[in-house]
Formats: C-alpha cells, structure tokens, sequence
C-alpha cells in the first residue's frame, strides 16, 4: 500500500516541479501533521532547488507560536486542529518567506483523538498570491497512510490551482 502512494507522490511531486518552473514560482511549507512529508517528497526530485524556498516542521504548539506567529488565543478558542490556526500558519510563512505558493497542513494522524476531533482530521491550507483556500478532509488508515494521503491530497490541490 505505502508504495501505491510514494509512486503516485513522486510523479505529483515531478508535475508539480515542473509546473512550478513554467511560471517561475517558488513554494513553501509549513507542516504539522505531514511532519516534512511534503517537502522531503519533493526535494526527492531533480529540479526541486529551483522551486523550494524555505520550509518549517512547527510539530509543536510551541513550534507554530513561536516560529510563525500563531496567537496564543487562536488556539485556545479554535484548537490547534482548526481553520483559523492554518490561515494564521499561513500568514506566518508568508512574513518569512517571498514565495508565491505557500502551504500550511494541520491535523491529527492518530491514534490517539483530542477533544472534539476525529483521528485523520486534517486542516490544508494553500495561498497562491493573495488567494487563500482551506480545505477540511478527514483521511483514514494508520498515521503512515494517513501522511501519505494528506501529501497525495495537497500535492493534487496545488497541481489544481496552478
């Protein structure tokens, strides 16, 4: 199963290069839950050092307050596992880097479930420019598959938008 989605990851990782290249941008990350899923899928491919700016694994609560900015408060009210969280993660990578694609995932690979959420649950932000879209999706399988299925997911979302 783990090779279905690192064959499929890889030949999105190499569209998503390649697209990125035609229009001359760069990209982004900030993960939680993908803990670098993302950017170390694409940095597998030639052509990646064209495309990758900066990218941070902000795991921790600690890690998203105080490497991009994340309010304190914005987490108490909504969780870490929210849509509000991932706009504020997003508008953190974007003072940090001057890429045109930024993309900010957040959520819950399990097994354990907090609060209100659900094992899967997963938060993915994706701001091209000024233009923010945050997408809900709740992915099952153990927390391996549920990385890759986040990855495969993102990794299509983006390959969309551009």
């Amino acid at each position: 199963m783990e090779e279905k989605y690192s064959d499929i990851i890889k030949k999105q990782s190499k569209t998503l290069i390649n697209k990125l290249s035609e229009k001359g941008y760069k990209i982004s990350f900030a993960e939680s839950v993908t803990g670098g899923l993302l950017v170390s899928s694409l940095t597998k491919v030639s052509g990646a050092s064209k495309v990758l700016d900066m990218s941070y694994v902000v795991y921790s609560n600690n890690a998203k307050l105080n490497v991009l900015g994340v309010s304190e408060q914005t987490i108490k009210n909504h969780s870490v596992y929210s849509e509000e969280v991932v706009r504020e993660m997003l508008l953190g990578l974007k003072n940090k880097t001057s890429a045109e694609v930024l993309i900010a995932v957040s959520g819950i690979a399990g097994p354990l479930v907090f609060d209100n959420h659900e094992v899967g649950e997963t938060y993915i932000g994706i701001m091209v420019g000024n233009n923010v879209e945050i997408n809900k999706k709740v992915f099952s399988g153990s927390r391996e598959i549920i990385q890759y299925k986040i990855t495969e997911f993102t990794f299509s979302k983006i390959i969309e938008k551009l």
